[in-house]
């Protein structure tokens, strides 16, 4: 049996009123002019399951009935307060230690229905491809490692290079000249050793590499560059296979990330139809020598946004925010802004056969700023 618990906030109260403060910013206030809500957020402290909620707030008010105190705690689960002190989940005492931080963060999203526990066992029950071990892939496989996915398939076919320690971070100078997917896939085991990471030494030269490794996956982290067209090639096999994917890159003084969920958002081939600049991009990259300006902590940030988007889509603690939208990290001014939105398109060659899916579960209602 559910026994409610209200979340941590900082309470106030007002005239005829509550303001509940989660965060700098993040409040909510909630009319009590009666003080029945202050009397019920203060007695669902996770100890009592509804018939002793409604036995307390009886003998104060003895006209409310056991519905009208569920109707009340409906109202304040409505509204993101509240999570289940009962919903333990399948998690082993090692695992909650391990990822207490992951919990805490997963608690402010937790519903009454919903536990904390349930948000980082979709993590574990996940499977990531992650395409490249360089820059940004370094930085998400950590981030992958220390969320607790389940299962991560890693590819790439560099090597390691001593240019490559300005902002890799996974590798050494001991391991110059090593194949990198080996050496990060051994350090990623070795930082949790409950999930699982596989090594595929790959060129991905056309869309039909991809074929064995992304069917059955949750979604795809693409973080390689070259040759040129492979966003494209990424883009049909993860829409041929209806995966998800999330891809990044490093400008010059611009970062920049966004994501592509097949039947749900345009694209790569909505977007280029969409957008007729689209095109010069690709042709300023073909010409001259690419010279790779990728800061450590550039790689770091950019690296971390798509990580945390990753999160989005496996847990559903919040909708995706890249879907379709370009994000530009302005590493001069400071600011993360989203440069360009595109549509699906119906007559998308690539992808308008697919049948629109239904939206994704996003976070629960919660305070608002």
């Amino acid at each position: 049996m559910q026994r409610p618990r209200v979340k941590t906030y900082w309470k106030q109260t007002t005239e005829g009123g509550i303001t509940l403060i989660q965060e700098l910013g993040v409040q909510a206030t909630l009319p009590d002019p009666d003080g029945q809500v202050l009397a019920l957020l203060e007695l669902a402290d996770g100890t009592r399951a509804l018939p002793e909620l409604h036995a307390a707030m009886a003998e104060r008010w003895p006209e409310l009935t056991r519905a009208d105190v569920a109707a009340g705690l409906a109202g304040l689960d409505d509204a993101g307060l509240l999570e289940d002190a009962a919903a333990g989940g399948d998690l082993s005492p090692w695992q909650r230690e391990r990822y207490f931080s992951n919990l805490a963060f997963f608690g402010t999203f937790a519903t009454l229905d919903l536990g904390r526990a349930d948000f980082q066992a979709r993590l574990m029950d996940a499977r990531v491809v992650l395409l490249g071990a360089g820059g940004l892939g370094s930085t998400l496989l950590q981030n992958l490692a220390g969320l607790g996915v389940g299962e991560v398939v890693v590819v790439d076919r560099d090597r390691v290079e001593p240019r490559n320690l300005a902002r890799q971070f996974l590798y050494s100078e001991a391991e110059i000249g090593l194949p990198k997917v080996h050496r990060a896939v051994a350090r990623a085991r070795a930082f949790n050793s409950e999930s699982r990471f596989t090594a595929v030494e790959r060129w991905v030269r056309r869309p039909e590499d991809l074929d064995d490794l992304i069917p059955g996956a949750d979604l795809v982290l693409s973080a390689i560059d070259q040759p040129i067209d492979v966003q494209k090639w990424v883009n049909q096999a993860c829409v041929r296979a209806r995966v998800p994917y999330v891809t990044g890159g490093m400008q010059v003084t611009r970062g920049l990330y966004y994501s592509i969920d097949p039947g749900r958002s345009g694209c790569l081939s909505c977007w280029k139809s969409d957008w007729s600049d689209a095109t010069t991009v690709s042709q300023l990259s073909e010409g001259g020598e690419r010279v790779n300006r990728g800061l450590g902590p550039v790689a770091s940030l950019v690296s971390s946004l798509m990580a945390l988007e990753t999160v989005r889509y496996l847990t559903g603690y919040a909708p995706p925010v890249s879907a379709g939208r370009l994000w530009l990290v302005d590493l001069v001014g400071g600011r993360v802004d989203v440069g360009y939105e595109w549509r699906r398109r119906p007559d998308c060659p690539m992808c308008g056969h697919l049948a629109s899916g239904r939206e994704r579960a996003g976070a629960p209602a919660g305070l608002v700023a």
